[in-house]
């Protein structure tokens, strides 16, 4: 296994990508934590990478002009939340002349340096950007005998794309940010099949090796998992099955015809519906400027829920504390059980998320004498308002009165 460096210079990458299709953009800077995955096991000679360290360097102030060419601006620093989660470390690097320069270049140069002299040698630099300036840094990790990959949708000096070992352009950063989970159509289904095997043990193998895989993530993952990210773990672990276009189904019905106990399936992830909080939805092209509220649902992982439901989950709640002796396990089954009898459907998950935001807001489900619906409600706003603070999403009045309103909340003025 590869051990890899990642140093992502987050204003070149995003901008070259902003340049040349949107929605690529938005879903490289929305979604790091799926094409993270998915590199990890992709434009290698061989083996798997495994993530070491992985630092983003950003200009909270950058920003890019709205589509449609007015005054509204996409900030940089609405990504920022969305790196933490995936494991990265964030440097903020402002500008520091006139014309919008920062200091992302120096600062990656003197970290890859310093990481030449530390006790995990990395096997290899993943340089995002494609800055020719930093062809003198790949000269000296070459000279170090150490592997650079460069990712860079732009256009690369001959120099500089010299100098690395390999090259992943905007045509790679492209599939695996719109990774194929269909299969190939136009395989049949025994397409592995040589002579001398029997065709139908070969089938057997083949499911009987996907299925073990699939089953073994979904049991272990701890919350929803990615289809396309998947797909690139299930290609390497089970190559005879993806050759066979995915059993001849695709990804997503091979997996459909697994039964997963508890599945949901969206368009880009699988998750258990006991156990997982279900995926917020990314930004799209149709809405590059997410509003206040849409952004802190994604960052914050809020269930996709009206104000009404969220009214009934807190009564529901209420009720559950004030008939019986509060446990937590049973709580979120009682109340996910009531709810769905008024055609309420919310994931245990959702509510068990809930049940601690109230514990940890000052209205704890387990006193004596239950809190009302109403301050389950403000204690719920006061730990995501909390929570929002350690993932580095400001909540100003704006943000908080949209989030009242969507709770069901009394907006103050």
């Amino acid at each position: 296994m590869t051990k890899s460096a990642l140093l992502v210079d987050f204003d070149n990458i995003f901008s070259a990508l902003w340049s040349l299709d949107h929605r690529i953009a938005i879903k490289f800077a929305s979604e790091p934590a799926d094409w993270l995955q998915i590199l990890a096991n992709s434009n290698l000679t061989e083996g798997t990478r495994r993530w070491l360290f992985a630092r983003c360097y950003l200009n909270p102030a950058g920003f890019v002009s709205n589509l449609g060419g007015g005054a509204e601006r996409l900030y940089f620093s609405k990504f920022r939340p969305g790196f933490v989660r995936a494991g990265f470390e964030v440097v903020d690097c402002p500008a520091v002349s006139r014309g919008g320069k920062n200091a992302a270049d120096i600062r990656i140069v003197i970290d890859a340096l310093d990481l030449l002299c530390h006790r995990t040698r990395f096997d290899e630099f993943v340089i995002a950007s494609g800055d020719s300036d930093f062809t003198p840094l790949l000269h000296r990790l070459r000279a170090e005998d150490r592997h650079v990959a460069v990712l860079s949708p732009g256009y690369l000096a001959a120099a500089y794309a010299a100098v690395a070992t390999r090259i992943i352009g905007f045509e790679a950063l492209e599939s695996i940010l719109n990774a194929d989970i269909e299969g190939d159509a136009s395989l049949p289904q025994n397409a592995t099949a040589t002579a001398g095997v029997d065709t139908e043990q070969l089938v057997s193998s083949e499911e009987r090796d996907f299925s073990s895989f699939i089953r073994e993530r979904y049991e272990q993952a701890t919350g929803p998992l990615s289809l396309a990210a998947l797909a690139f773990e299930a290609a390497r672990a089970c190559p005879a099955a993806k050759q066979s276009g995915w059993l001849g189904k695709g990804f997503k019905g091979a997996i459909a015809d697994l039964r997963l106990p508890n599945v949901v399936t969206s368009q880009h992830h699988i998750w258990d519906d006991e156990r997982h909080q279900p995926p917020s939805s990314a930004p799209t092209a149709a809405t590059l400027i997410p509003d206040t509220l849409a952004e802190m649902s994604r960052q914050l992982d809020l269930p996709s829920l009206d104000s009404h439901s969220w009214q009934a989950l807190f009564a529901a709640l209420h009720a559950y504390s004030e008939q019986h002796e509060f446990r937590f396990s049973e709580a979120t089954h009682w109340t996910r059980d009531r709810l769905a009898e008024k055609g309420i459907k919310i994931a245990r998950a959702s509510i068990a998320q809930v049940a601690r935001g109230a514990q940890i807001g000052g209205a704890p489900l387990n006193e004596s004498e239950a809190p009302s619906a109403m301050a389950i409600g403000h204690a719920y706003l006061t730990s995501l308002i909390e929570r929002a603070a350690t993932l580095g999403v400001a909540v100003d009045q704006l943000g908080e009165q949209a989030l009242r309103a969507m709770l069901g909340l009394p907006v103050t003025h």
